[in-house]
């Protein structure tokens, strides 16, 4: 039964709610989306947006489905000077199996995850249809015969209940730090089920003013750890600007330091030392930042016998990775052509929340696998330890990244699963599982014996 799609309510300005807010314009006659920050009217770091001053990857996928939704993004992107990766053709990497031939196997724009956000913000604010309301934040839902109704809002930095907003369909985008849990406890929903695996991975960056002249023949590094024993990982990438991001990881509290000496003594402890001899000399531009909530956090909504009608959630504020691994923009981004197919294929809003629950957790479940499983290396990691089958599948990963480093065909196997353009289990099929078994190639000997 088609239902009235009159107003629906986005609450959090994340990639998922902007793009759930393009989204939804194409299904309701009016779409406004609640964001608790201060939309600035430039490029501009907000707090909402805490791992904004670190590496971010919109894996290829990710870029496709952002350029499906706002045609032409890609050419803004391009005239704002972002560069173009190679993957990895133009990188070393330094997998935890050796050195990284230079196969050419996808492709990445580099940019700021504040350009981003803006670029995609001021395309959203040239449709009709739709209204930002930025300095608001939501205090909880309204409901009514099991079914949510709208939210109740105030302008931020105001005290007392807030204004009612009522809205045929609501959306929670609001990462991490998702208050649904205690909302739908307050409406007598029993507590969700909850998955936490923690690496205490902590990271810290910094942007850099490509020196003058610089051209060693990459673009991008990124110098991988080596578990169980090695804890630490660089990376560093061009962006627009003329400048490098370079970020720092350490699980198991392992955490880089956030003072200049402290930071560069950190990058001189990796695993090449290539990254600190690029940066050593080179112009800061910015102080360096740290963060550390990065746990693999996954709320199972979708096993919940009650939940209201709807009412939905996605993106962190359903399944949220460590962002090591960058994966959670990507998945953001399938998950708003989720949300898309299941308002084309059914007209009954009652029923959306189950049918998108069931549906949108999926484009989490590969990600999930390859994030945890890797952190479940560590013997630091808290909320799960690798058992007998998690131990096996790792020992396969490891040599399959052996022979992704020599193979141009497994490298692409490989890295189509890093950009989310097909499944873990794609690495068990039968090519690979052949070469896997009887290939034997050597491996380079560093960085200077890359090209294939």
């Amino acid at each position: 039964m088609t239902q009235p799609r009159e107003h629906a309510v986005v609450i959090g300005g994340s990639l998922m709610g902007l793009l759930a807010a393009r989204i939804l314009t194409d299904h309701f006659a009016q779409v406004t989306l609640i964001e608790r920050d201060r939309f600035a009217e430039a490029v501009a770091s907000r707090p909402g947006l805490g791992q904004a001053r670190h590496l971010h990857v919109l894996w290829s996928r990710g870029l496709e489905i952002a350029e499906q939704l706002f045609p032409g993004l890609e050419d803004e992107l391009l005239a704002a000077d972002v560069p173009e990766v190679r993957v990895p053709a133009d990188m070393l990497w330094l997998t935890s199996a050796g050195w990284r031939r230079r196969f050419e196997s996808t492709r990445l724009l580099t940019f700021s995850r504040d350009l981003l956000d803006w670029t995609v913000r001021a395309r959203l604010a040239k449709i009709g249809n739709l209204r930002l309301l930025s300095g608001h934040e939501v205090t909880g839902l309204l409901a009514d015969a099991g079914a949510v109704t709208g939210v109740e809002m105030r302008e931020r930095g105001t005290t007392g209940p807030g204004e009612p907003i009522t809205a045929d369909l609501v959306v929670d985008a609001t990462g991490r730090a998702s208050k649904t849990p205690a909302w739908l406890e307050r409406l007598g929903y029993p507590a969700v089920r909850q998955t936490l695996i923690n690496p205490l991975l902590g990271y810290a960056s910094r942007t850099y003013a490509i020196p003058a002249g610089f051209d060693p023949g990459w673009k991008a590094l990124y110098l991988q750890a080596d578990p169980p024993q090695g804890t630490r990982t660089g990376a560093l990438f061009p962006q627009e600007g003329g400048r490098w991001i370079v970020s720092l990881f350490g699980v198991g509290e392992d955490y880089p330091p956030t003072d200049d000496d402290g930071f560069l003594e950190f990058a001189k402890s990796l695993r090449s030392p290539v990254l600190y001899e690029a940066i050593r000399d080179a112009e800061p531009l910015t102080p360096i930042g740290s963060y550390r909530r990065t746990e693999n956090l996954r709320r199972h909504y979708e096993r919940m016998r009650a939940w209201p009608k709807r009412f939905l959630v996605s993106g962190d504020a359903l399944c949220a990775f460590n962002p090591l691994y960058g994966q959670g923009m990507t998945v953001a981004a399938k998950s708003a052509l989720t949300l898309d197919a299941c308002l084309r294929a059914d007209g009954d809003l009652d029923g959306l929340a189950r049918r998108f629950h069931r549906k949108v957790i999926k484009n989490a479940t590969g990600p999930w696998l390859v994030a945890t499983g890797e952190d479940l290396r560590y013997g630091t990691t808290q909320g799960a330890t690798a058992g007998v089958r998690t131990k096996i599948l790792n020992r396969y990963v490891d040599r399959v990244q052996h022979l992704a480093n020599v193979d141009p065909r497994v490298c692409d196997r490989f890295v189509d699963v890093l950009a989310l353009t097909a499944q873990p289990q794609s690495l068990f099929l039968p090519e690979v599982l052949w070469r896997a078994a009887t290939t034997r190639t050597r491996p380079a000997t560093g960085p200077d014996d890359l090209v294939p």
